[in-house]
């Protein structure tokens, strides 16, 4: 389905032009062909829309300008400068303003070198760590075979499946319990900490440049974790549980990309994470941590329940 140039639907009096939003539509094109040129009130109060999808809306406004004098929230900062610095003066309003979408660019920082450290193409992430596991694989499986003169594959495939494990519980408790952590209104440094980790990524989540983690923090991540193992078991295992994270890492990092721009096909393992996922950003943003896999979801007691739907999604 094909639309050039414009896509336009009403709320009241007021003219939408979706034309750019409709891939990124959680219920699909499908969902939105009827609506072409229609009043979609009724349809958005009947199904339950969320405050964040009336507040994404006014993106598209067809006036040929955002009105944010309209919206309280976006007067509150200046989208012309370097947001990191301005966040810490929102205070108690932080919260509202992060979880209320919209489809812009950000800038992170005025110096442009630290801003361009925060830009990560898709491609950046495999390019540099699939050597960097492939090189903890070798040198791991080498000092493994060294100590315990144990040169099964399967022991060697054992350890990394364990680290591949191993991160989906840190995606899990990292997402809900760092990522998601509310910081205090009179608490400047949490504010900056939480914005630029993950908070950024709720108020701009199609800002393709910012969707996977750039290589620098993940590194610095990747060794304190490395650390950590090396005081619970030798370091051949060690090596070869920290190449099964990075894998898991890599694996995520390139799924959660595909969820918010790919278009699974329906009713398969990733057409159920999209849709997953998708109710995560614009509707249950304290629950639906888990990307990859929603088991700790399940088992933590966070796991959102999807919608039976009368036809199925296609973006």
């Amino acid at each position: 389905m094909k639309y050039n140039g414009s896509f336009n639907i009403f709320l009241k009096d007021d003219k939408y032009n979706i034309q750019s939003f409709l891939k990124y539509h959680p219920g699909g094109v499908n969902y939105l062909a009827p609506y072409e040129e229609k009043d979609v009130l009724d349809r958005m109060k009947n199904t339950d829309h969320s405050k964040a999808a009336y507040y994404l809306l006014e993106e598209y406004k067809s006036d040929g300008a955002r009105l944010d004098s309209g919206r309280d929230l976006e007067k509150l900062v200046n989208w012309k400068e370097p947001m990191l610095c301005q966040v810490g003066a929102l205070g108690k309003q932080y919260k509202d303003w992060v979880n209320a979408p919209v489809d812009r660019e950000l800038r992170l920082f005025g110096n442009e070198i630290l801003e361009k450290l925060t830009i990560t193409p898709w491609y950046l992430v495999p390019l540099i760590w699939i050597p960097v596991i492939c090189y903890l694989i070798k040198h791991g499986t080498e000092k493994y075979e060294e100590i315990t003169q144990d040169s099964s594959t399967t022991s060697i495939a054992f350890y990394l499946l364990l680290g591949v494990i191993l991160w989906t519980l840190l995606e899990y408790s990292l997402h809900r319990w760092l990522f998601h952590i509310e910081p205090s209104g009179n608490f400047k440094l949490m504010i900056y900490i939480h914005f630029a980790i993950h908070g950024l990524h709720h108020k701009v989540p199609f800002d393709t440049r910012r969707l996977v983690f750039p290589p620098f923090p993940a590194a610095i991540i990747a060794l304190v974790i490395y650390r950590i193992m090396l005081f619970i078991v030798p370091e051949s295992i060690s090596v070869l549980l920290l190449a099964g994270t990075l894998l898991g890492y890599v694996s995520y990092d390139m799924l959660h990309y595909y969820l918010h721009y790919g278009a699974p096909k329906e009713n398969s393992y990733f057409y159920n994470l999209k849709r997953y996922h998708n109710q995560h950003h614009f509707a249950h943003h304290d629950s639906g941590f888990g990307i990859s896999s929603i088991i700790w979801d399940e088992i933590f007691g966070t796991a959102i329940k999807l919608k039976h739907l009368n036809m199925n999604i296609r973006w």
